[in-house]
């Protein structure tokens, strides 16, 4: 009769549990089979290798239960994942499409959360729907109306949302629009939207032109409480002192940060300090006991609870807070009955209790950083400070608890973000003493605010110079030389192994002997494909962007971008898309035009990489967000003057102006003739040019534009077509394909990648026509 006592046992069933979320969650079907496959193999020879490296290996059985569960796992997930109700708001979007044109919807709702502003400059909240209608043009009657249930993800300009509050009725008129459906991604995971509201409960959204206010719903609640400390914080602080402050008490999701600061601690690996994370619950847990350590156990315990409780409440129980709170709980009940509880198991069964609650949470980064760090802080980092024991203990406590959360959670990390902060460690350490009063006195100054709004903002203020402080440092570490080294994002497998080491370093003895084996083959199996897309890797990506179009040229030495994007698609798109790939400096920036709405993000991407040359192309068509933008470039960037029919040379690239208004540039790449068309804005003045250029024959045009004219395949000859467009019509696509010309079009593919060994690929798997 089997029987499951040792801890080993209960390990593998729950990490089990969570594998099998995973997968499901990630699409990991094939390797996760495999690996399942794989496991069950090795089980016959688990007597000749198993044994002989971990002793403590759980039996044959308990493997085979843990191949059960995972599966078991993978069907909970598909069971749990919600599905819009018949009624949802997202049913309406079909019935759109009979309406011609983007017909304006009205939907009346109550706002859910907190507005928060966009990095594009507009506010979004959740709406609780109630009803729609529909006017097919202005100023005539209603065409399709009705009740509908569900949540819509919704922005707004600032200017039609002054005032708004969660708990308030509002009717808001836009477009109505779908996201785009999740697929899996061949070389380049994007930001998935559809996913984020998915896990949100939503599956639609709403770009609002204007909002009325019908009901101010209630003025009393937890968004209450929370405006009510930011307010006081604010007021005595200031911005950015305020939101920072607020942030380690109401967490980053409630408070508006300014992106320049949030970027900034996120560069230098303190994102943690805004996200009212478990450092937060562990202070004010330890603070809170440690004032009522002279009252009996019963009333530290009520006292503990409700700190905990409180907290998490005004930090809107986010997952990684409510990891926390129940850890706080669990450990407050083991003190009360003089219990000493196992950490390990303990922290497993909570999130095996939060998965079981909500498996969507598995998908959260916050929830997966908490849960890993603080697997690292309970089986590393004592390790770590045994290891250090030449320095004094409080100072090896000081280095090892960082270095232990890092360590567990940078796998995760490189994979989603592809970035590592080199001197995360350093100011980690650095900052540990400002956080931590700042926490304290944070939460202090948040009750006193409830009560009296002028105490909160007193004690606030005494926060003056540990906030400023903290500031200063982040900014001190943002601005040192390599803050932030894009690593490029790591592949399924490397994970895979990365954590195999990390697990085995912890479990197995074998391994624990040999500990400085496993950190090289950790640093190799990460630094040795970064090294080779830096010295001899090929490849050129035309990103899903179409307003306007923008490439990324990536060659030994001289990487290239064309094109920026505006700020936010800069900030967000491009930026990501760069350390994803690797890519720490641009060597030559190109903007085929001179628009705020095309080019103005080039500043923005010198705040996260440097740009070492800039060329514009002389476009008559300017405006002054574009000029400031140049301005403040800084004096280190070379700026480059891209005339008519001069060719620029960067690497093994070719790049010469052919025309502008519109733009016209020919890029050699390889042996390989691309030919950007930018849009002729409805006139044929593009083709005409182009028959009386007399070019020789192209091998990729890569247009972006309204109208694709078909003339242009017959002028050019091109053997591969790329359409950065949002919209084609099915009749040019159709034709382009009988030609039997390639061709790939970025709102349907998504990126385009271009290697010499495999040519050309799309990012997504090519819908049918």
């Amino acid at each position: 009769m089997l029987t499951l006592f040792r801890d080993s046992d209960y390990l593998l069933l729950g990490m089990a549990f969570i594998l099998g979320l995973l997968v499901a969650g990630n699409g990991w079907y094939v390797a996760g089979l495999t690996g399942l496959a794989l496991g069950l193999a090795i089980l016959r020879w688990r007597s000749l290798l198993w044994f002989r490296v971990w002793r403590s290996a759980p039996v044959t059985q308990t493997w085979l239960m843990a191949a059960g569960v995972v599966l078991l796992a993978v069907l909970y997930f598909y069971l749990r994942v919600p599905q819009p109700a018949a009624n949802d708001i997202s049913r309406v979007i079909p019935r759109l499409a009979a309406i011609a044109g983007d017909p304006t919807v009205t939907v009346t709702g109550t706002i859910s959360d907190t507005p928060l502003l966009t990095r594009s400059g507009k506010l979004r909240f959740f709406l609780e729907c109630d009803r729609y209608h529909v006017l097919a043009e202005p100023d005539q009657p209603v065409s399709l109306s009705g009740t509908a249930a569900g949540k819509l993800y919704v922005t707004v300009p600032p200017s039609q949302a002054k005032g708004i509050h969660p708990s308030q009725t509002v009717a808001i008129s836009g477009l109505l629009y779908q996201p785009k459906p999740s697929r899996q991604p061949r070389f380049y995971q994007m930001f998935d939207f559809q996913k984020y509201l998915r896990s949100e409960g939503a599956f639609a959204g709403l770009a609002g032109r204007k909002l009325k206010v019908l009901e101010q719903g209630s003025t009393w609640g937890w968004w209450a409480v929370r405006e009510r400390i930011y307010q006081a914080q604010l007021q005595a602080l200031g911005t950015p002192a305020g939101p920072v402050l607020s942030a380690m008490v109401l967490g980053s999701r409630a408070v508006p940060i300014p992106f320049e600061v949030s970027d900034r601690f996120r560069r230098v690996g303190l994102a943690h300090a805004l996200a009212a994370s478990g450092f937060q619950t562990s202070l004010i847990l330890g603070a809170v006991l440690a004032i009522a350590r002279p009252l009996a156990d019963r009333t530290q315990l009520v006292a503990g609870g409700t700190a905990l409780l409180l907290f998490g409440g005004l930090s809107g129980f986010a997952p990684s807070v409510m990891r926390a709170v129940l850890m706080g709980l669990a450990g407050l009940v083991g003190l009360l009955g003089n219990q000493k509880l196992k950490p390990v198991p303990m922290l497993l069964l909570i999130a095996i209790l939060m998965l079981i609650a909500n498996p969507l949470w598995i998908e959260d980064l916050g929830f997966q950083f908490s849960f890993l760090a603080t697997l690292g802080l309970i089986v590393t980092s004592p390790s770590l400070v045994r290891a250090l024991d030449w320095l004094p203990p409080v100072v090896a406590t000081l280095i090892a608890v960082p270095m232990a959360a890092t360590l567990w959670v940078l796998p995760v990390q490189l994979a989603v973000f592809g970035v590592f902060p080199p001197y995360g460690l350093l100011a980690n350490i650095t900052t540990t003493f400002l956080l931590s009063v700042m926490t304290i006195g944070g939460f202090i100054s948040g009750l006193a605010a409830l009560i009296w709004p002028m105490l909160g903002g007193w004690l606030a203020g005494l926060m003056y110079f540990p906030t400023r402080g903290l500031l200063w440092l982040v900014q001190f570490f943002s601005q040192l030389p390599g803050s932030s080294l894009a690593i490029g994002a790591i592949a399924g497998w490397q994970i895979v192994i990365l954590y195999g080491l990390i697990f085995g370093v912890w479990l197995i003895p074998w391994w624990q002997r040999r500990w400085k084996l496993a950190v090289g083959l950790s640093l190799g199996l990460v630094l040795l494909p970064f090294l080779h897309v830096q010295t001899a890797a090929f490849r050129v990506t035309v990103l899903e962007t179409t307003q306007p179009p923008i490439m990324v040229i990536q060659q030994p030495g001289a990487n290239i971008v064309i094109n920026s994007g505006n700020a936010s698609t800069a900030a967000q798109s491009v930026s990501a898309f760069l350390a994803l790939q690797g890519v720490n400096q641009i060597d030559w920036a190109i903007a085929s035009d001179r628009t705020s709405s095309h080019q103005g993000g080039w500043a923005e991407l010198q705040k996260r990489l440097p740009i070492r040359n800039f060329s514009q192309v002389p476009t008559a068509r300017s405006d002054p967000d574009y000029r400031a933008m140049l301005q403040a470039l800084p004096a280190q960037v070379t700026r480059q003057p891209l005339a008519l029919n001069q060719e620029i040379a960067v690497g093994s690239t070719r790049i010469k102006l052919l025309r502008t208004d519109p733009t016209l540039l020919q890029i050699q790449i390889s042996a390989q003739q691309w030919l950007l068309v930018s849009d002729p804005i409805g006139s044929a003045g593009q083709a005409i040019w182009l028959r009386s250029a007399n070019l020789p024959p192209i091998d990729v045009l890569w247009w972006s534009g309204r109208n694709f004219q078909p003339e242009l395949v017959s002028l050019l000859k091109p053997k591969v077509v790329i359409l950065s467009s949002s919209r084609i019509e099915p009749a040019v696509l159709a034709q382009l394909q009988a030609a039997k010309i390639q061709v790939f079009w970025t709102e349907r593919d998504g990126a385009i990648r271009w290697t010499p060994q495999q040519q050309f690929e799309a990012n997504f798997e090519p819908a049918s026509l």
